[in-house]
């Protein structure tokens, strides 16, 4: 049963026809030919026609077919697939009984329609389920998503009921309660599994710095549960890359207990790698493979190379040097310009300059600043893309700092010598960059004592963040005082406003500044430091650990030196097994929009490294490799109780109940005793915007054509 409607302006039907009449009339109203009217009468049909549709499609018509259909009630059963339900707790085996139920619901004689689902990450139907059909492996639970897919299906199909078959504990996708309150089917739970407390030892979590210094005591936190073990201790172990590096001991208490375990681990080699923790395997824990967890940590170079050029002594200079003198990741060399060529320090030594890893400005240069030396300099940074940093000061030589004019990320006119006491106003970019982000502090930013800054013209260059702006007795202004600058392979920092001293001696005898110089000059040293990340082709992986089920997805964006996206970019893939070096995998991304490409792989357990090339018309652009680990660290056994509470929070928002898996045999009345659960009609409806589709125009076309055809036969084009 079917039904077709088409909905439409009434009163632009109108002039529609009367307008296409009109046309047509005034086309063919005096022609006569010798066939016949006929003809004639035809191609004032054709005329109307085409230009009554052209006219038409202005008033944007949509036509909608309805299909009708009786269809008898159906059951949907939800069998959760995850590895938590092959646990085998103090109840008994948990995928013994999901399989008893799948058989007997196999059984069951409902006046209906029964429809069979699997799902863990993912959802899958299933024609004919078998307890062979279930195996217990999937690496998620995901139990909103699932019961979307047969709302979902609810919208063409006449499903009264759904039967959820699970533990109730879900690690992926939103909260299954909430989404349940948007349900209009009831769901019936099934709990399988022991709800009470499992006897456990597990981690828990893992914390550390995803980035940190070959040589640098590097704080390694762990959190580890236990359950249902009477007093007793057991071993903690840290491992780099398999080989132990250190060991704790955890002393035990009765119930349900969390301790931290602080380790403390200096990494020897720059590059990824993986630490491990392990604890102890106890006699009776429900299982083993929640015991540990491993992470990835990025090591740089431990000691970093920081020149320090400033055109005089003063307080910012001895202040900011004092804090990267102290910091043990950078070995630091400073010229003090005394007069020219005449540093405190002997004399200047460009290779210095050229082995830095970054190069500091300290109020430099000044009038009597070598010009050669400061023309080696801007030769330098350019050549060699140094990480830069401008303090500015009183005394600065803006004549000669116009050297480095398009290096700096802001210009300048109209200096004068005179200054104004400003204060420093915190934007929304500097809230949100790693610079200048303080977290729950960024207020400070706002009550630092004020500050000096030259009078002139200041303005950001295009494509410079401005992460601080002047502040003149609590009126913002437009002015910037702190610029950073990310282009290509070169970072550039600018501090626009000089005695920034201040913020640290006048802050001195209040707490709530303290560290807070300090942090600031460190997070400018690490920021300009660090790897600096191709700015134009970027190339990433969704996350370093997947369970064996889910697919290892990566992606890419390839952009030109002018952000002009890139389509026809080759981005080819390599995946090779950590320890052997095998390839396990070749393939190359697919374009999925400007510049933007994807692609993923499933890969079987283990530890993997990736090598990925990015290349056009035969030329590579830029490589990248990583790590990532399949099928170790298990979501599924971190909580390994049944979740009553979810599975009856369900039931009982959606109308249904909670059963037990000794009450399935119910299952039949109960769902047969719901009001609802009867034959019902469904519509299908779909509809089409003609205005926006290819098939009228084709239609006017062809009217047009045989018209054409027809007048220049008949001698009337």
């Amino acid at each position: 049963m079917g039904s077709l409607s088409f909905s439409a302006n009434v009163i632009v039907l109108l002039l529609a026809l009367i307008f296409s009449l009109s046309i047509a009339l005034i086309s063919y109203y005096k022609i006569f030919l010798p066939v016949g009217k006929k003809i004639v009468v035809f191609l004032f049909i054709l005329r109307t026609f085409a230009v009554f549709i052209t006219f038409l499609l202005i008033s944007e018509p949509i036509l909608t077919f309805i299909l009708k259909s009786n269809q008898s009630p159906a059951v949907a059963f939800l069998f959760d697939n995850s590895k938590s339900m092959g646990i085998k707790d103090r109840l008994g085996d948990r995928g013994k009984t999901v399989k008893s139920i799948a058989d007997k619901i196999s059984k069951f004689e409902i006046k209906g329609e029964k429809k069979f689902f699997i799902f863990a990450g993912d959802i899958e139907e299933k024609k004919n389920l078998t307890p062979d059909s279930l195996t217990f492996s999937g690496g998620l639970t995901d139990i909103a998503k699932a019961l979307g897919k047969i709302h979902e299906i609810s919208t063409r199909e006449n499903i009264k009921a759904i039967v959820l078959i699970s533990d109730g504990v879900y690690n992926s996708g939103e909260n299954p309660v909430y989404f349940s309150e948007k349900f209009n089917i009831p769901v019936f739970t099934v709990g399988v599994g022991d709800s009470s407390v499992q006897k456990d030892l597990k981690i828990v979590d893992v914390l550390t710095n995803e980035v940190t210094y070959v040589g640098n005591e590097t704080p390694v936190l762990v959190r580890i549960e236990s359950a249902g073990f009477s007093e007793g201790k057991a071993d903690v172990y840290l491992y780099s890359e398999g080989k132990e590096v250190a060991r704790e001991k955890v002393d035990l208490k009765a119930g349900v207990n969390e301790y931290t375990v602080n380790f403390k681990f200096i990494p020897q080699e720059e590059g990824m790698r993986k630490l491990t923790v392990k604890v102890q395997q106890l006699p009776g824990e429900i299982t083993y493979e929640n015991n540990q967890k491993s992470i990835y940590v990025k090591i740089l170079k431990g000691r970093y190379k920081i020149l320090i050029v400033s055109g005089a002594p003063s307080s910012d200079l001895a202040f900011v040097k004092r804090v990267l003198v102290e910091n043990k990741s950078y070995d630091v060399i400073s010229y003090t310009e005394k007069k020219g060529r005449e540093f405190i320090e002997g004399n200047f030594d460009a290779k210095i300059a050229e082995t830095s890893d970054a190069i500091f400005f300290i109020g430099y240069p000044v009038k009597t600043s070598d010009i050669e030396i400061v023309n080696k300099l801007k030769s330098i940074i350019t050549s060699r893309n140094k990480p830069f940093f401008f303090l500015i000061s009183r005394n600065i030589d803006f004549v000669k700092l116009r050297t480095f004019a398009d290096i700096l990320p802001f210009r300048f006119s109209n200096v004068s010598g005179d200054e104004d006491i400003v204060n420093l106003s915190i934007t929304e970019d500097g809230r949100n960059h790693s610079i200048t982000d303080f977290k729950d502090k960024n207020y400070i930013w706002n009550i630092l004592p004020p500050i000096f800054k030259l009078r002139g013209a200041f303005g950001a260059t295009p494509g410079s963040i401005v992460l601080a702006k002047a502040k003149y007795q609590n009126v913002e202004t437009d002015e910037p005082l702190i610029i950073a600058n990310h282009l290509g392979n070169r970072k550039t920092v600018v501090v626009l406003c000089y005695g920034i001293w201040r913020w640290k001696l006048l802050t001195a005898p209040n707490k709530e500044f303290e560290g807070f110089f300090e942090t600031f000059v460190d997070n400018v040293a690490r920021w300009l430091i660090a790897p600096a990340e191709e700015e134009f082709i970027k190339f990433k992986i969704a996350k370093n650990f997947y369970s064996e089920d889910e697919s290892v997805e990566f992606s890419a964006q390839v952009y030109s030196e002018d952000y002009s996206p890139i389509s026809d970019a080759d981005v080819r893939v390599k995946i090779l097994n950590q320890s052997s070096g095998e390839l396990v995998s070749e393939f190359n991304l697919e374009q999925v929009g400007f510049g933007l490409y994807s692609g993923s792989v499933n890969l079987s357990r283990g530890d993997y490294r990736y090598e990925a090339v990015v290349s056009r018309k035969g030329k590579d652009l830029k490589d990248f490799s990583g790590r990532f680990t399949v099928g170790e660290s298990e979501v599924e056994f971190l909580n390994t109780r049944m979740d009553v509470k979810l599975l009856r929070e369900i039931a009982q928002k959606t109308r249904g109940e909670f059963l037990t898996p000794d009450e399935i045999d119910n299952l039949p009345k109960i769902i047969s005793s719901l009001p609802d659960f009867k034959p019902a009609v469904i519509e299908r409806r779909r509809e089409y915007v003609l205005w926006s589709r290819v098939e009228p125009l084709l239609i006017v076309i062809i009217l047009l054509s045989i018209e054409w055809f027809l007048r220049k036969r008949y001698g009337l084009a």
